[in-house]
């Protein structure tokens, strides 16, 4: 009898333990957040990824393949000169 309780307030306990943490936890956004393009310098097409500004302003997102950061689609990468050589 006395074993049948104990496992009864113990059941109960942990339901309102999980029910206690549960309302503690943020909301989760899901995907509703806003989406930006990013795209990498593989050749001939570069690697594009979607990815939120906070992910992406964590820190810098490196390609795998061509180990280049990847930057906003759209923006242009120049070309750099070799430093010591005009023209």
């Amino acid at each position: 009898m006395r074993v049948r309780v104990i496992a009864a307030l113990d059941a109960a306990a942990a339901v309102r333990l999980r029910a206690t943490v549960q309302a503690g936890l943020p909301p989760r956004a899901g995907r509703s957040g806003s989406r930006f393009a990013f795209v990498c310098e593989c050749t001939p097409v570069p690697w594009r990824r979607q990815v939120t500004p906070y992910f992406y302003e964590r820190g810098p997102l490196l390609c795998g393949v061509c180990l280049a950061e990847f930057r906003p689609a759209g923006t242009v990468v120049l070309p750099t000169q070799k430093g010591g050589e005009d023209g």
